[in-house]
């Protein structure tokens, strides 16, 4: 598959990704992963046998299946959709991503349903008040529509909106990485977690994810010139060299051969 060509935008800087992003985007979010695919094993571990490691064990126990569902597309969810964020391998392996991408959707719709069950029929933990179980039913549900609009999008081509997305419902399904650091944070300022503690942590994980994740839409909807194709960057309307280059003729001549390759 040909490269694009970067057309450099009115002000003379690139919107490209630097190359550093290739890497950079699929570490730092497989490192946010790292807590809920950790302690996800662990739990897996517990259920076949293995010592107790983790607390609350006798409780989510009690709905194995479920449980067993909602670790499992998780973990795939989170590892493999950090990947579908790294600006270079959407670019050369279309393929690869559109492939990825429906498991992605699979496991993150999955991800929604279980934990929306587990929130509705477990027992309640000792520090679960009726704000927290009400706020985990809010992002529930807003995880599954975020999946579901941005399988949509892409669907009716519209990969601008697919991209912000799935940003958006990888956002949501993360916010246990996060958490682990806001209720680290509380147990130094504060001390042990209480329901408050809990309910105030937990929101907060997820309210961080989700401003990060619009800074982030925004910041790629801000670049001139950019347009997205088959869930790349913006980089395929950027096929055009030479002293043309940016202009508007060139820009609508460009865009009808956009659409054919995507």
């Amino acid at each position: 598959m040909s490269e694009y060509v970067q057309v450099p935008s009115p002000s003379g800087k690139s919107a490209a990704w630097s190359p550093a992003a290739n890497w950079l985007i699929p570490v730092a979010l497989l490192l946010l992963s790292a807590v809920p695919v950790v302690a996800g094993s662990l739990r897996l571990a517990e259920m076949v046998g293995g010592l107790p490691v983790l607390p609350d064990g006798d409780r989510v126990r009690s709905a194995p299946v479920a449980l067993v569902a909602h670790i499992v597309s998780v973990t795939v969810f989170s590892v493999l959709g950090a990947f579908q964020f790294a600006p270079r391998l959407r670019r050369r392996r279309r393929g690869w991503h559109r492939i990825a991408g429906r498991l992605v959707v699979l496991c993150g719709l999955l991800t929604a349903l279980t934990g929306l069950w587990l929130t509705l029929f477990l027992p309640r933990g000792a520090a679960d008040g009726d704000a927290l179980v009400a706020i985990r039913v809010v992002v529930s549900v807003a995880m599954a529509a975020c999946v579901c609009l941005g399988f949509v999008s892409v669907r009716r081509r519209d990969f601008a909106a697919h991209r912000s997305w799935m940003i958006r419902g990888y956002a949501i399904g993360m916010g246990a990485g996060t958490q682990f650091f806001t209720q680290m944070a509380w147990i130094v300022a504060v001390g042990p977690v209480t329901t408050v503690g809990t309910t105030s942590t937990l929101t907060a994980g997820w309210l961080i994810n989700i401003v990060v994740a619009e800074w982030i839409i925004l910041r790629g909807a801000a670049g001139p010139g950019r347009q997205s194709c088959g869930g790349a960057d913006g980089d395929g309307a950027a096929g055009v060299t030479g002293s043309a280059a940016g202009t508007p003729a060139a820009t609508s001549a460009v865009q009808p051969a956009v659409a054919r390759r995507c």
